[in-house]
C-alpha cells in the first residue's frame, strides 16, 4: 500500500481499511520462510544455580536453530534439538507449528525477575519470549491435576510452572505446610504475553489457597497488572489446596504460570526510591514479612546518566526478589524526617512548603505515608527559567498514583501533570515537561496519590532538571533478517523535545560480522529515518544485538550550539486484536543472517534521482524471486500498515504517485516501478537516503521487508 498523493482520489477511511484488508488477506501468509514467532516456553521458570530443560513451542520453523540470547547477565541458554529432528528439516518451507528443546542455565547469583529471549535459526532471528528466573525448586505441573481429588502433591518451598491448556482449566496443588508461618505466593503468567507477537487475548489468571475440603483461606486476582499476589499467614501446619485458573475459565496451550510459593519475605519497594550512583549504601525493603528494620545494601553502577537499576536485596542472610531503584548521577535531595505534611483538604499557604535547598538538577525523595497526605517542596525560580519534574514511581513498584501540581506563593495551581508514556506504555508516573516561571519567585513542587491513598509502599523519586533540547528515539521493530547478499532496512523514528527541531544522523554499531550499513539521516520537522543493511555473500550465519544513536546540534538563543545524542529503544511489532499492528518495549534489537528468502536481489533503474518542486521521476524495479516462490508482494518506499505509516523516510513535499506507479506484484510477476513526485512546496534536501523495499506478508500484520541498494533523493528549487 502507497500513500496516495493529494491529486489523486482518496476513498473513505472505512473503504481504504476495508480495500487494504482485502489487498493483505489476498496476499498475506505468502512468505516461504517466516522467522519464528515464539509463544510459550514450558516450564516457564528457570531456578538460580541450576540447569534445566524447557520446550519451546513457536509458529513457523525452529528446525536448524543454534543460537539463543537472554537479556541481562548470568543465565545462559543453549538449543537442543528433538530426536524427531531430520538435518534437512531445517529447511523445509511448510513448517507452520515448531517446537525445540533449551537448556537453560542460571549462575548462582543470576538475577531473578522476568527476562527477554530470542533464538537464531536459518530462517532468521526469531520474535521475543519470555522466561522468569526464580530461586525456589522446580516443580512442573503433571497432567490430570483438574479436581481437588487428583490434586498433585508438592513439597515446599517451590516453583510450580504450569499452563492454564484450556477451557474451564483448574489446576490443583496438594501443599503440606509443616510449622505455623507466612507463605507467600507470586504467579507470574499475564506479564509474559506482552511481547509475544500474537497473543491477542491474554490469561487473566487468579489463585486460591482452599483447605482440603474445599473452604477459601485466601485468594488474589491482580497485583502486578493482572498476575496474582498472595501473602497467608498460615497459623496450623497441615495439607492444604492451591488453586489456579483463569478468572473467566478460558485456556490456551500458551498461557503458561510460575507461582512461586516461599515463606522467605517478599520485597515490593524500595526506599528511597533513588540512589547515588557508584556509592556504597543501604535501602530500606518494604514488602511482605517485612519490618521496618529490614535493610539491604546496594552500590549501583556508574553511568553517565540517571537510569533505572536492578537489584537483588538481600535482608539479613535472605535473598530476596528483585527490585528496582533510579541510579542517580545528580544530588539526591530526602525529605527531612519530621518535616511538615499537608492533607489534601488542606488550603494552606504554599509558603507552609518544606524548604528545599537543591541544585538544578537533582532527584527529590520522599514517601506518601498516610491516607490524603500532600507532600509541598518549596524552591525558588527565575523569569522564564525551564524546568522539567518527572516522578519515579509506579514504574520502580511504588504503589503510588502520582499526581503533581506546581503552586504559586498564594497556593494557586499553575501547571499540574498526571499519567505519562514511556516507550508507547502508559505509566501511573507523572511528567511535567518545559514548565517555564513566569517570574522570578517562590513556587511550590506538590505531589500526592491521585486516589488519597498512602502507606509504607508509596515512595517516589521526583527528578528535577533544566528543560534542554533533546530528541527521544525508536526503532521500528526489535529485529532485521538478513540473508546473504540481501539488504534490508531498519526505520528509526524521532521523538523531538522542549523545542529541538534539528536534523538527526543515524549512526549503528555491533553488527554482525559481514554486515555493513548506510546510515540515513532524520531531516528536521520530519519523523523517520532509515538504516540500511546488507549481508555480503560471504556473512557467516549468526546473530548479534545492536545499538542505534542519532546525533545532532541545537543552536541555542545565543548563537552557541550544543551537541545532543540518544540511542534508540527497540519496539516489537504486536497483532493487536481486529489486526491492527501495536507494538511494545524490548530490550534489544537484534539483527541476524540466515539462508537465502523469497526475495534474492531488488534491481533499481537509478540508485538516485534529483526532483524540481511539481516534477516527478520513474523508477524502474526488477526482483528476483526464490525459484518456488510466486506470492504476492508490494513495492514501497516507507512502512505502512492499513495505510498508517509506521516508517516514512520520505523527504518533506515527496510523495509516491500511486496513480503512476505499479506497485502491487502478483503471481510471480518480477517488474513494477515506482513513481516519486515533489510537490510545488517540496522543500530542498541534498542525496536524502530512502530504501525502495519489498515487503512479504508473513500474517496479516509481519512482514519481511527487502531493500534495494541504497537509494537517495535530491530536491533542488
Amino acid at each position: 500500500m502507497i500513500q496516495l498523493t493529494s491529486s489523486a482520489k482518496r476513498p473513505s477511511t472505512f473503504f481504504a481499511s476495508l480495500m487494504a484488508m482485502c489487498l493483505f488477506q489476498n496476499s498475506w501468509a505468502q512468505t516461504n520462510n517466516s522467522y519464528p514467532m515464539l509463544m510459550s516456553l514450558k516450564p516457564t521458570a528457570a531456578i538460580v544455580g541450576q540447569t534445566s530443560e524447557h520446550e519451546l513451542s513457536a509458529r513457523y520453523n525452529l528446525a536448524g536453530g543454534n543460537g539463543v540470547i537472554i537479556s541481562g547477565s548470568g543465565v545462559r541458554g543453549q538449543i537442543v534439538p528433538l530426536e524427531t529432528e531430520k538435518p534437512e528439516d531445517k529447511d523445509r518451507n511448510d513448517v507452520a507449528n515448531s517446537k525445540c528443546k533449551l537448556k537453560i542455565t542460571c549462575d548462582p547469583d543470576a538475577m531473578p525477575g522476568i527476562r527477554d529471549f530470542r533464538l537464531w535459526t536459518p530462517h532468521g532471528v526469531s520474535t521475543v519470549g519470555q522466561l522468569v528466573i526464580a530461586r525456589e525448586l522446580l516443580v512442573n505441573e503433571v497432567l490430570e491435576n483438574d479436581t481437588a481429588e487428583k490434586a498433585q502433591s508438592v513439597q515446599l518451598p517451590a516453583t510450580i510452572c504450569g499452563t492454564i491448556e484450556k477451557g474451564e482449566d483448574l489446576d490443583f496443588y496438594r501443599i503440606r505446610i509443616d510449622q505455623p508461618s507466612a507463605w507467600t505466593f507470586h504467579m507470574t503468567s499475564q506479564r509474559l504475553q506482552n511481547r509475544l507477537h500474537d497473543m491477542q487475548t491474554r490469561v487473566d489468571p487468579m489463585i486460591t489457597l482452599r483447605s482440603v475440603a474445599g473452604s477459601t483461606i485466601a485468594s488474589s486476582d491482580n497485583s502486578f497488572a493482572g498476575d496474582p499476589l498472595m501473602h497467608v499467614n498460615i497459623d496450623a501446619a497441615g495439607e492444604y489446596l492451591l488453586e489456579v485458573r483463569d478468572v473467566r475459565y478460558q485456556g490456551n496451550a500458551d498461557w503458561t504460570y510460575a507461582v512461586e510459593c516461599s515463606a522467605r519475605p517478599f520485597g515490593l519497594v524500595a526506599k528511597p526510591l533513588a540512589v547515588a550512583q557508584a556509592v556504597a549504601g543501604s535501602v530500606q525493603v518494604v514488602g511482605l514479612g517485612l519490618g521496618s528494620d529490614a535493610v539491604s545494601a546496594i552500590t549501583p553502577a556508574a553511568s553517565a546518566t540517571t537510569r533505572i537499576e536492578h537489584f537483588a536485596p538481600v535482608v539479613g542472610s535472605t535473598p530476596l526478589n528483585a527490585l528496582q531503584v533510579l541510579a542517580s548521577a545528580d544530588p539526591i535531595v530526602s525529605k527531612p524526617s519530621g518535616a511538615r505534611t499537608a492533607q489534601a483538604t488542606d488550603a494552606s499557604d504554599a509558603a507552609e512548603a518544606i524548604p528545599l535547598q537543591f541544585a538544578i538538577p537533582s532527584v527529590v525523595c520522599g514517601s506518601i505515608d498516610t491516607p490524603e497526605q500532600v507532600d509541598r517542596y518549596r524552591f525558588e525560580a527565575k523569569a522564564q527559567q525551564r524546568l522539567s519534574f518527572e516522578v519515579f514511581a509506579r514504574r520502580l513498584g511504588s504503589e503510588l498514583d502520582a499526581k503533581l501540581r506546581i503552586l504559586n506563593s498564594e497556593g494557586n495551581a499553575l501547571s499540574e501533570a498526571d499519567d505519562s508514556t514511556f516507550d508507547r506504555v502508559l505509566s501511573s508516573d507523572a511528567t511535567l515537561e518545559n514548565w517555564t516561571a513566569p517570574a522570578d519567585g517562590v513556587f511550590t513542587l506538590e505531589i500526592r496519590d491521585l486516589h488519597g491513598r498512602g502507606g509504607p509502599s508509596y515512595p517516589y523519586a521526583v527528578q528535577v532538571k533544566q528543560a534542554k533540547p533533546y530528541f527521544l528515539l525508536e526503532a521500528d521493530t526489535d529485529k532485521t533478517p538478513l540473508a546473504t547478499g540481501s539488504a534490508s532496512v531498519i526505520y528509526v523514528k524521532a521523538h523531538p523535545r522542549n523545542g529541538f527541531a534539528g536534523e538527526i544522523q543515524l549512526a549503528v554499531e555491533g553488527l554482525p560480522p559481514g554486515v555493513r550499513a548506510q546510515c540515513g539521516r532524520i531531516l528536521a520537522g520530519r519523523p523517520d529515518g532509515a538504516i540500511w543493511l546488507t549481508a555480503a555473500a560471504d556473512a557467516p550465519v549468526g546473530m548479534s544485538n545492536i545499538k542505534i544513536t542519532g546525533t545532532a546540534e541545537h543552536a541555542e538563543g545565543d548563537g552557541q550550539k550544543i551537541a545532543l545524542q540518544s540511542t534508540a529503544s527497540h519496539l516489537q511489532e504486536v497483532y493487536m486484536p481486529g489486526g491492527g499492528r501495536g507494538h511494545y518495549p524490548v530490550d534489544h534489537h537484534t539483527v541476524s543472517v540466515g539462508k537465502p528468502m523469497d526475495i534474492r536481489s531488488i534491481k533499481l533503474s537509478a540508485t538516485e534521482i534529483e526532483l524540481q518542486p511539481g516534477g516527478s521521476q520513474r523508477i524502474d524495479i526488477q526482483i528476483e524471486r526464490a525459484p518456488d516462490y510466486k506470492g504476492n508482494v508490494t513495492l514501497d518506499a516507507m512502512l505502512q500498515h492499513l495505510e498508517q505509516p509506521y516508517g516514512n523516510p520520505l523527504p518533506p513535499g515527496v510523495v509516491v504517485d500511486i496513480g503512476a506507479s505499479k506497485t502491487l506484484l502478483t503471481a510471480g510477476e518480477a517488474a513494477g516501478h515506482i513513481t516519486f513526485k515533489a510537490n510545488p512546496d517540496a522543500a530542498a534536501v541534498e542525496r536524502h537516503l530512502v530504501p525502495i523495499t519489498v515487503h512479504v506478508s508473513i500474517n496479516f500484520v509481519m512482514k519481511h521487508t527487502f531493500s534495494s541498494e541504497p537509494f537517495y533523493i535530491t530536491v533542488k528549487k
